[in-house]
């Protein structure tokens, strides 16, 4: 009999201690609610002498109020991740009249990349196929096709009869078969003032040889304008020596013969893209150019 009174005592302090211990102590999940910076987690799992007497209903407003913050904040955290995946920006463009620019490198290109007069016996035993002047056996393919002073020089130049050939070397080669400068140019003035092939660089691009003013180059300044307008930037004339293009054959319906000159306008950190961004010049026309600076700032 005493026995079941003892137990009985011991049950009611385990109920009494509201969730306690084994030893009394709270919980490890209580002691968390109660260090917790989340506001109204310690209202919700209270651990103190005074919890018995707190109210359920005020455990509830707390877990309520909890809840619903916590869904506001995620829902709002996901509306600003929606928001910052999209990718918004503001574009501002703005007119900017300047008293003085740095003037454009211009780019200019023959058409033609090789000069026919230029070809040595060493070239076309070397380049022919690759220039449509002889085929896979060095013979002449279409004599015919020719006019007479041509057909003459190329088949002094294709008599390999007995030839030794020499090293050949590309760079070597379209270095001094395309065309000069110094040759094609009648005329140059920039801002009024004389110049010459020797402001002109020299670049390789898939024309070949091909010439770029005002070049960004150590110890050299760059050319500015004040305004634009015709006689305040590069004016040129160029003989683009089309006695010398290639091929030399007559025209049929295979072939397509173009004339002229390309031209790229661009800046000096860019390098020349005279074939997809440049422009055509045809021989016989006098042709006009104006440009204008665009800058993209991204913040």
């Amino acid at each position: 009999m005493d026995l079941k009174e003892g137990c009985g005592s011991e049950a009611s302090r385990e109920t009494e201690s509201g969730g306690m211990g084994s030893l009394g102590g709270p919980t490890s999940w209580q002691s968390f609610a109660h260090r917790s910076t989340l506001h109204g987690l310690r209202f919700i799992f209270p651990y103190s002498s005074s919890s018995s007497h707190r109210s359920t209903s005020r455990r509830l407003l707390w877990s309520a109020a909890l809840l619903a913050s916590l869904v506001l904040l995620v829902l709002e955290s996901t509306e600003r991740l929606a928001y910052f995946l999209s990718y918004p920006h503001v574009t501002s463009v703005d007119a900017v009249v300047s008293g003085s620019l740095v003037f454009p490198a211009v780019t200019v290109c023959n058409l033609n990349a090789y000069r026919f007069t230029r070809l040595t016996q060493n070239d076309l035993y070397h380049a022919g196929e690759l220039l449509a002047l002889l085929d896979v056996h060095l013979q002449i393919p279409e004599p015919h096709l020719a006019e007479p002073h041509v057909l003459a020089f190329l088949t002094e130049k294709s008599n390999f009869t007995n030839y030794r050939p020499k090293p050949f070397s590309m760079q070597e080669f379209t270095e001094r078969v395309g065309h000069d400068l110094k040759e094609m140019m009648l005329y140059c003035r920039f801002q009024g003032q004389e110049c010459s092939h020797q402001d002109f660089k020299t670049v390789f691009t898939r024309y070949g040889k091909c010439y770029m003013f005002n070049t960004a180059e150590e110890g050299k300044t760059l050319r500015t304008t004040m305004k634009g307008g015709t006689g305040n930037g590069l004016e040129i004339m160029l003989d683009i020596q089309q006695d010398e293009y290639l091929p030399v054959w007559g025209e049929t319906e295979e072939t397509a013969f173009e004339a002229g000159v390309r031209v790229q306008i661009h800046s000096q950190a860019e390098p020349p893209f005279v074939h997809e961004l440049g422009f055509g010049v045809a021989p016989g026309f006098q042709t006009f150019v104006a440009t204008q600076e665009q800058r993209v700032s991204e913040l």
